[in-house]
C-alpha cells in the first residue's frame, strides 16, 4: 500500500465523499482546503484513516480528503448536469485514471466509472435480486469500464468545478469529487487516488451483503480483509450494522460474541440465503453437512433469483447430487483428492470458449494476473490444490472453466479444473445469478499456508462461552483478528479477481464488460 502522494502545486482537487448507509450529504461537494505538503495518512492514501487525501480540517475517517494536481479550469460548464461544449478538431474532455481494491494494492478490472447527472446518489437495495445492470446506476452523463490494467478514460465528460465522480461494481460503490474538470483535454486522476470502498459504516461509500461461511480446511474469510475492507465490517450472522456476515461451518472460525452455525441460520432456507447479494463457502475439510436436498434446493433458487455463489472444495456436495446433481455440471470425484500440499502446481487461465472462440473474460483475467505479478512464466502457481472437478466439452455449456492444472502435471490430475463457474437459471437467457466452484483454497487451513507466507489462526483455539453448540464445538479461531495480514498472494489474487467478478453486473459467459450509456437508467 504506497503512502506516496504528490506535490503541493497545481489546483485540480479531487475529494472524497462519503456515502453511509444509503445516506448522502447534502451540502453537495464542497472541497476542503488542499494540504501544502500533500501528505498521506495513515492508509498512504491521505487525510484520516480512510481519505483520500491530506487536507486540512478533515474528519478524522478521511470521508472528505482532497487531492493536489496540476490543472486549471479552462470553461464554465453546469457541474455534473451535461456535457461541455464541443471541442474543436474533433476533440474531447477526457477523465482517466486508475481504480484500485480498497487496499490499494491492486488495479481492478471491470470497474464502472461514471459521472452521475446528480451528485446525490439513489440508495442501493439490500439482498440478492434479478435486476437489470442498469437498475445499479443512476442518472449519467459520461461513463466508461476498467479494463485488465485497471484503466479507464471518460469520453465527453462535463468541464467544470465540483463534477461528482463514482467508482461502482455491483453494489461496491464509492463516490468521489472533482473540483475541476478542463475542457478539451485530458484530466488524469493521481495514481492510487481512486479505489473501492473500505466500510460502509463509517461512510467510505457502499457495500454489498457478503455471508461467508467459515470452514476447518481453509480461511476464505479471510481474504476480504486483505483485500482491505475494515475489520468493523465483520459481523456474526445476518444482522448488525456489518456487511461482512460470518457463520460458521464445520471446524471454521468464529466471530466473538459467537457466529451462529450456517446449516441452521444461512443455507437453512431461501429467505436467510436471499439476504445476502453474495454467498462464499470455506471449505469445511469434508462434505457439507448437515445439509438437504431441501437445503439444495434453496441453493439452485438463491441463484436463480439474482444470487452469487463462491463454493470451495468440499462444498462440491451442493453439485454432485440433488437438483444441480442432475445438471451435468461436471465430472465429480468424491473426497479430499489432494494432489501434493508440498508443493505450487501450474495452472493455466482458459481463454477460449467451447466452441474455440474467444472467452473474454479468462483474457482479461490471463493479462490482470499478468499486470499484479501473480504469474510465474505465464502460469498461475497453485498450492494446497485439489482434484475433485473436471470440466469437459459435455459439459460447456453449462459450465465454463476458468483455471486449470498444467497438462505437464502428472496424471491423474494434468488438465484438472481448478474453477469453474455457471449462470443461473441454467438454459435461461438471460441469466440472473452466478455460481462458482473452486478447487483453489487461500490456505491450507488454519495453521498452515504456503513457505514464507504467514497462516491465519495460529494463536490456540478460544472456549466460547454460552450453551453447547449443535455441532457441539466450544473451541474456534476468531475471525477476523485471527487473520493474518500479508500480501495477497498469486492464488488469492486469483480469488480477488473471481470476487469482484462474482459480486459485479452479471457479464454473460462469452460477452464483454459495456459501459452504461448516458441518460436515463436502462
Amino acid at each position: 500500500m504506497a503512502k506516496q502522494m504528490f506535490g503541493s502545486a497545481g489546483t485540480l482537487v479531487l475529494a472524497a465523499v462519503a456515502l453511509g448507509c444509503g445516506a448522502h450529504r447534502s451540502s453537495g461537494f464542497d472541497v476542503g482546503a488542499s494540504s501544502t505538503n500533500g501528505a498521506g495518512g495513515p492508509n498512504g492514501v491521505g487525510g484520516g484513516s480512510n481519505g483520500v487525501a491530506g487536507t486540512s480540517g478533515t474528519p478524522s475517517n478521511g470521508a472528505l480528503g482532497a487531492i493536489a494536481m496540476s490543472g486549471t479550469m479552462s470553461a464554465p460548464a453546469t457541474s455534473g448536469k451535461d456535457k461541455g461544449p464541443s471541442c474543436p478538431g474533433g476533440g474531447s474532455t477526457t477523465i482517466s485514471g486508475t481504480v484500485y481494491d480498497p487496499s490499494f494494492q491492486d488495479p481492478l478490472y471491470n470497474i464502472t466509472v461514471y459521472v452521475p447527472k446528480s451528485p446525490v446518489l439513489p440508495a442501493l437495495a439490500p439482498g440478492a435480486s434479478c435486476n437489470s445492470c442498469a437498475a445499479l446506476y443512476p442518472e449519467i452523463v459520461a461513463s466508461a469500464v476498467t479494463d485488465a490494467t485497471g484503466h479507464f478514460v471518460i469520453q465527453d465528460a462535463p468541464p467544470g468545478p465540483n463534477i461528482p465522480l463514482v467508482v461502482q461494481t455491483g453494489k461496491w460503490r464509492k463516490e468521489y469529487t472533482l473540483a475541476n474538470v478542463n475542457l478539451c483535454t485530458d484530466n488524469p486522476q493521481p495514481d492510487k487516488s481512486l479505489r473501492l470502498p473500505k466500510n460502509q459504516i463509517h461512510g467510505d461509500g457502499n457495500l454489498p451483503d457478503i455471508a461467508i461461511s467459515t470452514g476447518g480446511a481453509d480461511s476464505l474469510e479471510c481474504l476480504l480483509l486483505r483485500i482491505g475492507v475494515d475489520a468493523e465490517e465483520y459481523v456474526g450472522g445476518g444482522g448488525g450494522p456489518g456487511h461482512i456476515h460470518i457463520f460458521t461451518g464445520r471446524g471454521g472460525a468464529s466471530t466473538m460474541p459467537a457466529s451462529p452455525e450456517s446449516f441452521m441460520n444461512l443455507w437453512d432456507t431461501t429467505a436467510d440465503m436471499m439476504k445476502n447479494d453474495v454467498l462464499l463457502l470455506s471449505c469445511e475439510g469434508a462434505e457439507t453437512a448437515p445439509m438437504t436436498v431441501a437445503n439444495q434446493q434453496s441453493l439452485v433458487d438463491y441463484s436463480a433469483a439474482g444470487g452469487r455463489v463462491f463454493a470451495s472444495h468440499y462444498h462440491y456436495a451442493w453439485f454432485n447430487t440433488g437438483p444441480f446433481g442432475n445438471a451435468n455440471l461436471a465430472t465429480w470425484t468424491p473426497g479430499g483428492n489432494t494432489v501434493d500440499d508440498g508443493m505450487a502446481f501450474p495452472g493455466d487461465v482458459i481463454t477460449t470458449l467451447a466452441n474455440g472462440t474467444t472467452f473474454p473474460e479468462g483474457v482479461a483475467l490471463k493479462q490482470w494476473l499478468g499486470v499484479v505479478n501473480a504469474l510465474t512464466n505465464g502460469q498461475l502457481p497453485i498450492w494446497f490444490a485439489r482434484h475433485n472437478a473436471d470440466v469437459g466439452v459435455p459439459n460447456r455449456p453449462p459450465s465454463q472453466p476458468w483455471i486449470a492444472l498444467d497438462p505437464t502435471v502428472p496424471a491423474p490430475d494434468s488438465n484438472a479444473t481448478m474453477y469453474f463457474s455457471f449462470d443461473t437459471p441454467i438454459g435461461k437467457n438471460p441469466a440472473c445469478g452466478r455460481v462458482v466452484y473452486s478447487d483453489l483454497h487461500v490456505s491450507g487451513g488454519p495453521g498452515h499456508n504456503a513457505p514464507g507466507v504467514p497462516a491465519d489462526y495460529v494463536a490456540p483455539r478460544v472456549l466460547m462461552p454460552g450453551p453447547v453448540r449443535p455441532r457441539g464445538d466450544r473451541m474456534m479461531s476468531i475471525v477476523p483478528s485471527g487473520c493474518a495480514m500479508h500480501p495477497l498472494t498469486p492464488q488469492e489474487k486469483a480469488l480477488e479477481f473471481m470476487i469482484f467478478d462474482l459480486s459485479s453486473c452479471l457479464v454473460p459467459i462469452g460477452g464483454v464488460p459495456v459501459p452504461p450509456p448516458p441518460g436515463s437508467p436502462r
